[in-house]
């Protein structure tokens, strides 16, 4: 895939849940009772989903935020892929068993898609998928500790811009998810 970029595509799929109120669980185990006080919001606890692919070539990040992932928004990320490589003979999507991976609006987005291919991972199987590891990324250095629990938009502007800066590939990335050297 390296010597011909672009002509065959591999890209590891899954979902991502980000929540208003911020993580701190970590904060305890390295801080004992000196852990820094977290503020939470008195709102519900506003849910952000994101659905994203990820280039194991490139270190591309191309993702979609939505309230819920539902299979008509899982239908469309994929009607989208042909569109983001226009070049590729083949496509592999690599993807696990949610019941959403396999419903009819998706079907019928893959068969309209015919150089898309899915190759499925094993049930309960998430350390075989990369992307894995670049929500944990992205929830280490954006989402934990937050400080806009009050704020929920600039937490979710504050996603999309760390995703964004992830579209265009990273290197980084790559090495970090432990598909590069």
């Amino acid at each position: 895939m390296r010597e011909t970029p672009g002509e065959v595509v591999l890209l590891y799929q899954d979902e991502c849940s980000i929540y208003r109120q911020p993580s701190q669980g970590y904060l305890w185990a390295s801080m004992g009772r000196r852990q820094p006080k977290m503020r939470y919001a008195s709102r519900a606890n506003t849910l952000m989903r994101i659905v994203g692919f990820l280039d194991a070539t490139t270190g591309a990040m191309h993702a979609w935020d939505m309230k819920e992932v539902t299979s008509a928004h899982l239908a469309e990320c994929v009607s989208q892929l042909s569109k983001k490589y226009p070049d590729a003979r083949r496509i592999y999507l690599v993807w696990d068993n949610w019941p959403n991976h396999k419903s009819a609006l998706v079907r019928e987005a893959l068969e309209a898609q015919p150089r898309v291919s899915v190759l499925w991972l094993p049930t309960y199987a998430p350390w075989l998928n990369p992307i894995e590891k670049a929500w944990r990324l992205l929830k280490q250095h954006v989402v934990h500790a937050h400080p806009w629990c009050d704020d929920f938009l600039q937490l979710r502007g504050t996603v999309r811009r760390k995703l964004a800066d992830l579209a265009d590939g990273s290197l980084e990335l790559l090495q970090y998810v432990g598909l590069s050297t």
